[in-house]
C-alpha cells in the first residue's frame, strides 16, 4: 500500500512537562501520512509489534477496540493496546507514525493540547528524559481517518513505545492495525531536472539577490571575527558554548552556527578586511562539518526543523567556493533536508519551512523541489479557510485585516510580523521573475498591511495588545520596526500603491491616521485621535485568548485578552512594564487576585488546574464603530467572575461601565484604570486624576504609586538566570472586595486633558448601566448603547440583544454574536427589520435610516 504524497500542513504545540520527565507535541493531521514510505528497519514492522492490551482494551485479529463508559471508575486511566519497538534505526531521521482509526461519542478533551482518543509515541532521550508525541485525533463520532504523528528523533533515542486507544475519556475507539505505517520522511535527494538557459539565469539573479541581502546585515568588525577563531577548537567547535543546553526557547548550542554565519559574512564581504581570508575559510568548514557529522537536537522541534536549515543555508549561499560538489557540501545539504513539508505546519511555518526548502534547493539547482516550496510559499498568500476556524491549525489572513494563527487569535506580532516580512522579502526576491506575485496575491497582501498593520503602529511601535505572546524586552518597538522595514521592501517590490504605503509610513512618524476600526473576526477594537491612541482586546467563543506558556513566553499572560484597554500619547507609557506588572490588575480589567505559582523549572502561571484556554467562555462580545467613534462589550464569565463590560471611544474621552459584577472566587476582585509607567507629577482632587497628560474622572478611583520589581523570566522562558526590571508604576484601581455581588463601576478617561479640564469635565453623559443596558452619548450627540436584552432607551427599541450607535435618523446595528439573521429595531415610532450580514462578516454593522 502506497502512502499519498500529498503534504498535510499542520502547526504543532509543546508542553514542556520537566527537563527531566517529558516533553508532548500535538500534530493536528487527520489523513493520509504525507511521507514517502521506506523499507522499514529491522524491529519497526507490524509483523515484529507484540500489543499489550489493559481491561477494557481488546485486541482482536487487526483490530483494536476500546470501549469505556462515561463515569467509569478508569475513566482517568490511559486505557490502551500498547507496543515496544525498536526506535534506534529511526535516530538522526523524522519519523512517522499513522493509522486508520474510527470512532463513537469520543469525549472531547478537556486538558491543553491533548485528545482522549490517543496515537502516542513516547520514547527515551539520551539525558534520561521521556518524549511523548501525540497526534491530534477527533471527537464524537467519526468514520475511518488517517491520524498520523511525526517527530525528528535524536541521537540516543531508545525504548520507544506506541500507544493506541483512550486517555483520560470515555467512548468507544477502532483501530485497524493492518494500516499502521511507520517511517522516514525521505531525506534523499530528489532527481534534479534540466534547467532551461531562461531559469538558470533567473536562478542567478536569484541567488544574488539573496546573497546580497545577507551581506546587507550588519558584518562583525574584523577584531570580533578574529576573536571568534580564536576560541574554536580544532575540531570546530566554540570555547564559549554549552554545546549540552537544552533550553526550548534560547538554544546556546545554535550560538555554534550563530557565529559560522556571522565568520562566513565577513569571509564573504568583499569590504571587509577578511574577505576570502584562508583561515577564516578553514574555520567556517571546520565548524560546518562538525555540525553535519554531529547534527545537535533540540525538544523544540522549531530549532532542527527551522532555525537549523535556515542558519546553515544561509551559510552555504555566502560561502560557495568553501564547499563544492563533495562529501562536506552533501553532509551539509543533509542538514538542510531537515526542512521538510510535515503535517505540523500551517500559516507562516509552512512559509518558513518553504524558505528553507527553496534556499537548499537553490543551492542544488533543483527545480522540482524549488517550484514546490515555491509554490508553497505563495499559497500562504492568502484569506483563512471558512473551516476549523476552533482547530489549532487554523490561521491566515481575516476578512477584518488581522493575521491569526494557532487557532482564531490575534498574532499581528509574533507570526504575522514575520508573514510580512516573509512576504516582503519573495517580492524582492522574485521580481521580474516567473516566480513574482500574482495581482491577486498582491491584493491580499496589500488587504494585510493596510487595513491591519497600519491601524496598530503609534510612534513606530506595535501596540502591546497585538504582539503576541512574545512580551518581552522592548517587544513594542522591535516589533513595530520589522513591520515598518517589511512595508518598505514592499513598496520597493510592488507594482503599485506606492503612495498608501507612504501613507503608512508618514504616520508611522506622524501618527496621521484618524478613526475606529474593530478588528471583527478577533475581538479587537483600536481608536485613533491626532493625540492619542486606544485599544481593547477581548476574547469570546469565537476567538481564542492569548497564548500563555507556550514555549514559557508569556506565562502569566492568561488574562492580556480579557478586556485590557490600553492608552497611549507619547508611545512610552507601557515601555517595558510588563515585567513588573501585576498581571491580575491590567488595564481595563476586572479581575480576581489570582496567586501567582512557582514551579521547578522557573515558571509562573496563573492557570487554574493547569488549564490553557483554548476559547473564549462568552458570545456576546463584540463592537459597533461608525470609522470615528466605537463602542465594544465584553461579557466575562471568567475564574469565577462575571461582569458585563462596555467601552466607549469618543474623539475627546473613552468612557469604561461595567455592571452585574459578581464572584464566586476566594480572591479579591477588582477593576483596573491604569496601571503605566509613571511619568511626572500626579495630581488629584475628589474623584479625579490627573498624570502624564491624561486626566481621569470616576468615583472609588484608588491610587498607588512606587517603584516595582519584576523578573524577565516570566516573559521570556528561555531565560534561565534572573533578569531583573524596577520601574515606578502608576496605577488606578477600583475595589469590588471578595465574592461582589451586581457591583458596578464608571469613569473616563481624558487623554490630552489638562488638570483644569479634568476638573471641570462636562462633557459626554452616562446614559444607563445596568445589567440590561450601558449606554452613553458622545460629545456630538451620538448615542452608544450596549443592550444586553431586548429593551427600550428612549425614542429607540430593539427586538434583540445587540450594540448600536444612534444618531439622529440614522442607526448602526451589530450582532455581536454574530448568530442572528435579522433584528427588529424601532425608532421614534418607525420599525424596521433588518437583516443582519452572516458568515466571516458576521458581527459587522448594518447602517438603518429610519
Amino acid at each position: 500500500m502506497k502512502l499519498m504524497k500529498k503534504p498535510i500542513h499542520f502547526n504543532p504545540s509543546m508542553i514542556y512537562k520537566s527537563r527531566l520527565i517529558a516533553a508532548v507535541i500535538v500534530l493536528q493531521a487527520l489523513s493520509s501520512l504525507s511521507a514517502q514510505e521506506q523499507p522499514v528497519p529491522s524491529g519497526a514492522s507490524m509483523a515484529r509489534l507484540h500489543w499489550i492490551s489493559m481491561p477494557g482494551v481488546s485486541i482482536q485479529g487487526n483490530r483494536v477496540l476500546v470501549r469505556i463508559s462515561p463515569g467509569s471508575p478508569v475513566i482517568r486511566r490511559r486505557n490502551c493496546a500498547l507496543s515496544k519497538f525498536d526506535i534506534s534505526p529511526f535516530q538522526n531521521k523524522e519519523l512517522g507514525i499513522s493509522i486508520l482509526m474510527r470512532g463513537k461519542n469520543v469525549s472531547p478533551s478537556r486538558r491543553s493540547w491533548n485528545y482522549n482518543a490517543r496515537l502516542l509515541l513516547s520514547y527515551r532521550m539520551l539525558n534520561g528524559g521521556i518524549r511523548w508525541v501525540e497526534a491530534a485525533t477527533p471527537t464524537g463520532d467519526f468514520d475511518w481517518t488517517r491520524v498520523v504523528l511525526s517527530d525528528w528523533i535524536p541521537s540516543g533515542a531508545s525504548d520507544g513505545t506506541i500507544y493506541l486507544g483512550l486517555d483520560n475519556g470515555s467512548g468507544e475507539v477502532e483501530f485497524d492495525l493492518s494500516t499502521l505505517k511507520i517511517a522516514v520522511w525521505n531525506e534523499t535527494a530528489e532527481p534534479p531536472e534540466t534547467v532551461s538557459p531562461q531559469a538558470a539565469r533567473e536562478l542567478d539573479l536569484i541567488e544574488s539577490r539573496m546573497r546580497n541581502a545577507l551581506l546587507s546585515s550588519r558584518t562583525k568588525p574584523k577584531n570580533e571575527v578574529l576573536a571568534l577563531l580564536a576560541r574554536q577548537r580544532t575540531d570546530g567547535t566554540f570555547e564559549n558554548i554549552d554545546y549540552n543546553d537544552e533550553n526550548r526557547s534560547r538554544w546556546k548550542t545554535a550560538e555554534h552556527l550563530s557565529q559560522t554565519r556571522a565568520i562566513a559574512r565577513a569571509y564573504a564581504s568583499k569590504s571587509h578586511p577578511l574577505y576570502r581570508d584562508a583561515p577564516l575559510g578553514r574555520a567556517i568548514r571546520n565548524a560546518v562539518n562538525w555540525w553535519s557529522s554531529n547534527r545537535p537536537f533540540n525538544s523544540n522541534w522549531w530549532w532542527n526543523d527551522m532555525w537549523v536549515p535556515e542558519t546553515l543555508g544561509e551559510t552555504l549561499l555566502l560561502v560557495p567556493d568553501l564547499f563544492p560538489q563533495g562529501p562536506e557540501r552533501t553532509a551539509a545539504l543533509q542538514v538542510c533536508r531537515q526542512a521538510k513539508f510535515l503535517p505540523r505546519y500551517t500559516g507562516n511555518n509552512r512559509v518558513y519551512i518553504a524558505r528553507n526548502i527553496f534556499l537548499r534547493a537553490l543551492l542544488e539547482r533543483n527545480i522540482r523541489p524549488l517550484n514546490a516550496a515555491a509554490s508553497a510559499l505563495t499559497e500562504e498568500i492568502r484569506f483563512a479557510s471558512f473551516e476549523n476556524k476552533n482547530k489549532d491549525g487554523f490561521g491566515g489572513i481575516r476578512a477584518d485585516g488581522c493575521y491569526h494563527l494557532h487557532g482564531p487569535q490575534v498574532q499581528f506580532g509574533n507570526y504575522g510580523c514575520e508573514f510580512l516580512k516573509n512576504a516582503a522579502y519573495w517580492a524582492n526576491i522574485w521580481q521580474d521573475t516567473q516566480w513574482q506575485f500574482s495581482p491577486h496575491q498582491w491584493n491580499v497582501i496589500h488587504h494585510l498591511a493596510f487595513n491591519g498593520f497600519r491601524w496598530i503602529l503609534w510612534h513606530g511601535k506595535m501596540d502591546l495588545l497585538a504582539c503576541g505572546r512574545q512580551l518581552g524586552r522592548n517587544a513594542a518597538a522591535t516589533k513595530g520596526k520589522t513591520t515598518l522595514a517589511a512595508l518598505r521592501l514592499l513598496r520597493k517590490a510592488d507594482p503599485g500603491c506606492f503612495q498608501t504605503y507612504d501613507e503608512i509610513l508618514n504616520q508611522s512618524r506622524n501618527n496621521s491616521l484618524i478613526g475606529n476600526h474593530h478588528f471583527w473576526n478577533s475581538d479587537y477594537m483600536v481608536h485613533r485621535r491626532p493625540g492619542w491612541y486606544a485599544a481593547v482586546r477581548m476574547n469570546s467563543v469565537r476567538v481564542r485568548p492569548i497564548e500563555d506558556g507556550i514555549n514559557w513566553d508569556n506565562s502569566l499572560g492568561r488574562y492580556f485578552s480579557d478586556g485590557v484597554c490600553l492608552i497611549y500619547r507619547t508611545g512610552k507609557e507601557y515601555d517595558n512594564i510588563t515585567a513588573v506588572w501585576d498581571w491580575t490588575r491590567l488595564p481595563g480589567t476586572t479581575l480576581p487576585a489570582t496567586p501567582v505559582h512557582s514551579t521547578k523549572q522557573l515558571r509562573w502561571t496563573l492557570r487554574p488546574n493547569g488549564k490553557s484556554r483554548q476559547l473564549g467562555e462568552t458570545e456576546f462580545v463584540g463592537g459597533v464603530t461608525d470609522g470615528v467613534r466605537g463602542a465594544a462589550v465584553f461579557t466575562m464569565n471568567l475564574d469565577g467572575v462575571k461582569a458585563k463590560k462596555a467601552y466607549f471611544f469618543d474623539t475627546d474621552a473613552i468612557y469604561q461601565l461595567g455592571a452585574d459584577i459578581s464572584s464566586t472566587s476566594p480572591h479579591e476582585v477588582a477593576t483596573t484604570v491604569n496601571s503605566c509607567i509613571r511619568n511626572g507629577e500626579i495630581r488629584q482632587q475628589r474623584e479625579w486624576f490627573h498624570h502624564d497628560g491624561i486626566g481621569y474622572r470616576g468615583k472609588g478611583l484608588i491610587l498607588s504609586t512606587g517603584k516595582r520589581t519584576g523578573d524577565w523570566r516570566i516573559l521570556e522562558g528561555g531565560l534561565s538566570s534572573p533578569r531583573m526590571e524596577t520601574r515606578d508604576v502608576f496605577h488606578l484601581q477600583i475595589n469590588h472586595g471578595i465574592k461582589p455581588q451586581e457591583a458596578s463601576y464608571c469613569f473616563a478617561i481624558l487623554p490630552g486633558a489638562t488638570p483644569e479640564e479634568t476638573a471641570n469635565w462636562r462633557k459626554g453623559k452616562v446614559l444607563s448601566n445596568t445589567g440590561a443596558i450601558q449606554a452613553i452619548e458622545f460629545n456630538d450627540g451620538t448615542i452608544g448603547a450596549i443592550f444586553h436584552e431586548p429593551g427600550k432607551l428612549g425614542n429607540f427599541q430593539t427586538s434583540a440583544p445587540g450594540a448600536f450607535l444612534i444618531k439622529g435618523n440614522s442607526v448602526i446595528a451589530v450582532d455581536p454574536t454574530a448568530r442572528l439573521q435579522k433584528m427588529n429595531l424601532m425608532l421614534d415610532g418607525i420599525s424596521k427589520s433588518i437583516g443582519l450580514p452572516t458568515g466571516e462578516k458576521g458581527g459587522t454593522g448594518v447602517t438603518v435610516k429610519f
